[in-house]
């Protein structure tokens, strides 16, 4: 192995084909063999190497798809959800391309379809492998592994297999790669030129079209910036404008809020009290409740006594039972007692006779088996003399046997012979027929060769047109995913919006932080309903008239029940938090009739109907919408309310404008106005649909998308198609130019098969005489042997009547022997009885004592007890007149406690009465904080939508760019140029202001692609330079590895075949890296001939030759093969091993097979077995070592 430097060491299987337990198996120098039954799995040794080195056919593994290699379970067994592979190699010489002593190269494969592999356990792909182990030999499909159908293969007509084998040998694997890869770039370069020459001169188009539009451009661009300065100036007027108008209201409304706080304060104090005044009714009634439930458990007590009490009494009379039951029970165990011993008196008796028959019967016993082994001597006698008589039987119908069997040979050999002879005689008349076919054969193939020309012209036509109709549909393509991702983003700004709103609604941004607080995380959330903003449902066309008319109420919160509301406040005051509460019980009470108004123009009506509640919350929103009338626009408000000033009515628009309870008129418009309670719901609506519309155009989007790149697939696939077209006419065309030389060489070979074949028939006539002979003289030894055969039928006769009287006897003396055996079992038996009544009498007899002495204990108990319970009637006796006293006190206790309790309730009303009206005094002030929060929310809406405006349009911040300082700003000569210059940039028309940007953009593509053509002109010259370099190096590499590989076979050839010859040849006038590869050969005694010509086994022993020529030029470093001694007899088995053994100096194999001269010549044997249904095993041997051992996991 010194001269390669790479070694074999091992390999390790898991989940394999039938290796369902993970093995290792060793391999050293020289030869192994794998031996086995068929069927137990050793080819599945050599599939995994195959496997393990990147093997990618399934059909390899005779198997349809690659996860079928993994164990798939027997009866016994689960499938396996993973087959795994590990090779090591010995690369100590470092012949391959690696920094390491050892290299272990794994495969796994998992039943998902997913797989691994790894160099030295690191992930790698599988074409690092294959890279790795190029040209050394051992790559899938190379000739390191061969099989037998891989044998029949090189010998046969076809020589793809054997070009491919020494092209491997060669070493020129690697450059047809090369040159592939290097043809496919450079058909690419080809189809980039032609797609950039027509994009240049498109983009020539627009970058002239663009060139007269700069100018316009640049004009707008000026007047732009103009205006830009003088909006953001005018902004920053109005913005710090309002700021002046909103300080005094601010200041109005702090004070508002004082007061407020002031009256809370007062407010809180008397709930205080109120509380108090309930806390004191709680207690009274606590005390009622505890004097109610002291005499209920008085009660209860009484009751319980007297149970207690007549349950004693009534265990006293069952202690008198208990105890006179036991001296009676006492009294009848005695008398049991008694009669057991008297028994066991009796079976002792008993019991001695039996032992004394015994002894007697045992005697007797022993005498017939003496008589009866003497008669079993005289039989066995009888029969062995019987035995060897039929032994010389046996061997004399064998020695018949064999002798029919070998005329029955010669006489099939002589008619197989006979059919043979007829067989070449038809064979001569049809080689004749067929060499005069090839012939003409060769005239056709002309004919043939001009008609494929003529058709590769057309279908190169067809694959220019093809490639244009593609680069269009391949634009289109562009185009449709530029619509699709712009629909995506559009969607998925929506989406991030509607997300947002979502989240504030969920975490209740915007409510009131008292409402947060207690609606999200406090103790007594599980209080509230929700809100009423949210319990409701409003008419998408009213949500603005809802608003303004519930205000602050769309922030209360809803309690189903009164209780526990005083809790909640008081918690929140703690947290310096304020919320609005409505108790749902309140409600209940029905509200005074609403005012109805007589029709008028304008007037809609009432406002409740358009909002939507749950019976519980109804009564609540026509409360709060009582009066509360819906007008078209806020004129007809006017006008309706100056007919009804005497009434406490509001009035609201669509769009927000009212009238409230006190006159006040409020409208206007301010930006930020929809983002109320219900205005983020309607625009949560809205975004839901704005989402399905941008999913139904990125629907539509997608499908368009892949229409076209359906089409381009289905372009790309017709170019395919007509490459595949002409790559096969080209190739048809080569073939129809070799199919004439063929036609010659196949006259040739017909001639020669002609001629051999009338020398087999000669030889087929002498044979015919040599077996005549032969079966003449087999007749003869038949009949003497039918002589022999009769005498001894005779004697056996005789030995069988002696053998029937020794077995009379010896069946004489078995029956006398089995009676007495039977009676002394009968015996024994008997006395095995009587011991066991023995024992049963005297467990019997400790029984009874037992239930003596336990009577005797319950007895004592039972005393005891009626002495206990005697006392605890008396006890319970006293108790009883104890607890009717207590009772008669505790009536009087509770007679008083609930004076005091009535006297609490009247207090609390009072209270009652006084906290209601200051809580319409804190609602009077509300009012009026709210009409600020809204005239101050107006401002402050207009100064955001300043900011914002400036903000999005000419993106500066207002605030950071702070006053105006200029002297003599006058805001409405702002405003005058602000609309001179937006007049002159509209008469300016439609401009397209990234004209410029386009434009530059444009011209710097152009110039790239002029020169990024230029670059792919001369990489396309550069590719077709390597493409005749990579030609020349491979055909020079081909044919010396040719003329070694050929001088090789010629002396290995010979050392099969002493005194034969062997020759490669290249077919004549072709390249020879497409050449036909032939071969010829030439036993010693034959002459120079096709191998089809030759036997089976000469064919076999031919096709090895050549392999081990092509390892003598390339040597592999190990080599498998797969059952190719199978076609050889004897003799050439014989050949076979010694010239493998001279190679299995210098190389390792590995073989499977049946033959046993094979075996003989390996260093180990690992032996497959399959002890287990579906299920290998592997027993290793070294020969003239020791037992390598068990390798089954």
């Amino acid at each position: 192995m010194k001269e390669f430097g790479l070694l074999l060491t091992a390999i390790e299987i898991y989940g394999f084909k039938s290796f369902a337990q993970k093995i290792v198996i060793p391999f050293g120098p020289g030869i192994t063999a794998i031996v086995g039954p068929n069927g137990c799995g050793k080819s599945n040794v050599i599939e995994a190497i195959r496997w393990g080195m990147g093997e990618q056919r399934a059909s390899a593994f005779r198997s349809h798809r690659m996860e079928e290699v993994i164990f798939a379970g027997t009866r016994n067994r689960k499938q396996l959800g993973m087959a795994d592979v590990t090779i090591t190699i010995d690369n100590a010489a470092r012949a391959l391309p690696i920094e390491f002593n050892e290299v272990t190269i794994t495969r796994r494969l998992f039943r998902s379809g997913e797989s691994d592999y790894l160099l030295n356990k690191v992930p790698c792909r599988l074409l690092d492998i294959q890279n790795l182990l190029m040209d050394t030999g051992l790559g899938p499909g190379a000739y390191s592994v061969m099989e037998q159908g891989m044998v029949d293969e090189i010998i046969s007509e076809k020589t793809d297999n054997r070009r491919r084998i020494l092209e491997e040998a060669a070493g020129i694997t690697k450059y047809k790669v090369r040159r592939r890869s290097t043809w496919t770039k450079l058909e690419s370069t080809t189809a980039d030129l032609t797609r950039i020459e027509d994009i240049i001169v498109e983009i020539q188009r627009q970058v002239d079209y663009l060139s007269r539009q700069v100018g316009r451009a640049r004009r707008f661009q000026e007047l732009k910036q103009q205006l830009d300065a003088q909006e953001i100036l005018l902004g920053r007027l109005r913005f710090f404008a309002i700021r002046d108008q909103l300080r005094p209201l601010d200041e109005e409304l702090e004070r508002l809020s004082a007061l407020a706080e002031s009256g809370y304060t007062q407010f809180t104090t008397r709930e205080a009290e109120l509380e108090k005044g309930r806390l004191a009714v709680t207690e009274a009634e606590k005390g009622l409740q505890e004097v109610g439930q002291r005499f209920s458990a008085c009660i209860d007590e009484i009751h319980e006594q007297d149970r207690q009490l007549a349950t004693a009494r009534a265990n006293l009379e069952a202690s008198e039972q208990l105890i006179n039951r036991t001296t009676a029970e006492q009294e009848e165990y005695h008398r049991q007692l008694n009669g057991s011993q008297e028994q066991l008196l009796q079976v002792a008796a008993d019991l001695q006779q039996s032992q004394t028959r015994l002894e007697a019967d045992r005697q007797r016993l022993e005498q017939g088996e003496l008589e009866g082994a003497a008669a079993e001597r005289t039989f066995q006698a009888s029969r062995n003399t019987l035995d060897g008589a039929k032994r010389q039987q046996v061997e004399l119908l064998r020695r018949r046997g064999e002798s029919s069997r070998t005329l029955e040979r010669l006489r099939t050999e002589a008619e197989g012979l006979s059919e043979r002879s007829r067989q070449l005689e038809a064979e001569i008349s049809r080689l004749a027929q067929e060499r005069d076919r090839a012939q003409e054969q060769a005239r056709q193939a002309q004919e043939r060769w001009a008609q494929r020309r003529e058709r590769l012209r057309q279908v190169q036509e067809d694959q220019q047109a093809v490639r244009q109709r593609g680069a269009a549909v391949d634009a289109e393509l562009a185009r449709r995913r530029q619509q699709r991702d712009e629909a995506r983003r559009a969607l998925e700004t929506e989406q991030a919006r509607l997300q947002a709103l979502e989240q504030l609604r969920s975490s209740y941004e915007g409510y009131a932080s008292g409402v947060r607080a207690l609606i999200l995380d406090s103790p007594y959330k599980g209080l509230f309903s929700g809100v009423v903003g949210d319990l409701i449902e409003v008419d998408p066309r009213y949500d603005r008239a809802v608003e303004t008319a519930l205000g602050e109420s769309l922030q209360a919160l809803v309690a189903p029940q009164v209780g526990g509301v005083l809790e909640a406040l008081r918690h929140l005051a703690s947290t310096e938090g304020r919320a609005g509460i409505f108790p749902l019980e309140w409600q209940m009470v029905p509200a005074p009739p609403a005012v109805e108004l007589s029709p008028f123009p304008g007037l809609i009506g009432p406002l409740a109907p358009f909002v939507q509640a749950d019976a519980a919350l109804a009564p609540l929103v026509g409360r709060l919408l009582r009066n509360t009338f819906l007008v078209e626009n806020l004129g007809a408000a006017l006008s309706v309310a100056g007919s009804y000033v005497d009434q406490p009515l509001r009035f609201v628009t669509p769009e927000g404008d009212a009238i409230d309870l006190g006159g006040r008129v409020t409208g206007g418009q301010t930006k930020g106005e929809d983002h109320g309670v219900l205005g983020r719901r309607r625009e949560l609506r809205a975004l839901r649909t704005r989402c399905a519309h941008r999913r139904a155009q990125l629907h539509a989007s997608e499908g368009l998308c892949q229409s076209t790149q359906l089409r381009s697939a289905l372009l790309a696939r017709r170019a395919q198609s007509l490459a595949n077209q002409s790559e096969a006419l080209r190739d048809q065309e080569r073939e129809q130019g070799h199919l004439s030389q063929r036609a010659q060489g196949e006259a040739q070979r017909l001639g020669s098969q002609l001629e051999e074949l009338d020398r087999e028939h000669t030889r087929l006539a002498e044979r015919l005489g040599n077996l005549h002979q032969s079966t003449q003289t087999q007749e003869s030894a038949l009949e003497q042997l039918d002589q022999q055969g009769a005498r001894l039928e005779t004697e056996i006769a005789q030995h069988e009547q002696e053998l029937q009287r020794a077995e009379e006897g010896r069946r004489t003396q078995a029956e006398q022997l089995a009676t007495l055996r039977v009676e002394r079992a009968r015996l024994v038996e008997q006395a095995e009885s009587l011991r066991r009544d023995e024992q049963r009498l005297r467990h019997i007899e400790e029984n009874l004592r037992q239930n003596i002495e336990r009577s005797q204990q319950e007895g004592e108990r039972a005393a005891q007890n009626r002495q206990d319970l005697g006392q605890l009637t008396a006890q319970f006796t006293t108790r009883l007149k104890e607890l009717h006293d207590t009772r008669d006190q505790l009536a009087a206790q509770r007679d008083q406690r609930q004076e005091r309790w009535q006297e609490s309730v009247a207090q609390t009303r009072q209270l009652e009465e006084l906290i209601s009206k200051l809580q319409r005094e804190l609602n009077a002030q509300r009012e009026r904080r709210h009409e600020l929060d809204l005239k101050i929310a107006e401002l402050r809406g207009r100064a955001t939508h300043i900011q914002e405006r400036l903000r999005e349009e000419q993106h500066c911040e207002v605030e950071a760019m702070g006053r105006p300082t200029e002297e003599g700003l006058d805001l409405a000569a702002i405003e005058t140029r602000v609309e001179e210059l937006r007049q002159s940039v509209q008469r300016l028309g439609s401009v397209n202001v990234g004209v410029l940007d386009e434009y530059s953009e444009q011209k710097e593509r152009l110039d790239f692609l002029v020169q990024h053509r230029d670059d792919l002109l001369s990489a396309a010259e550069d590719l077709k330079t390597t493409l005749n370099r990579i030609d020349r190096v491979a055909r020079q590499i081909f044919l010396d590895s040719f003329t070694q590989i050929n001088e090789k076979f010629k002396t290995t050839f010979a050392s099969f075949f002493p005194g034969g010859e062997a020759n490669l040849l290249l077919a004549p006038e072709m390249d020879p890296l497409e050449a036909d590869i032939e071969i010829a050969a030439r036993p010693r005694g034959k002459r120079l001939q096709s191998i089809s010509l030759l036997s089976g086994g000469e064919r076999a022993l031919t096709a090895i030759s050549l392999l081990f020529a092509i390892y003598q030029v390339k040597p592999s470093p190990f080599c498998i093969l797969d059952e190719v001694d199978a076609p050889l007899d004897d003799a050439n088995v014989q050949r076979f091993v010694r010239v493998l053994k001279e190679f299995a100096k210098s190389t390792q194999f590995i073989m499977v097979t049946h033959n046993k001269i094979s075996m003989g010549a390996a260093n180990t044997l690992h032996g497959v077995t399959m002890p287990e249904e579906g299920v290998s095993q592997l027993v290793s041997v070294r020969i003239g070592g020791e037992e390598v051992g068990e390798a089954a996991g």
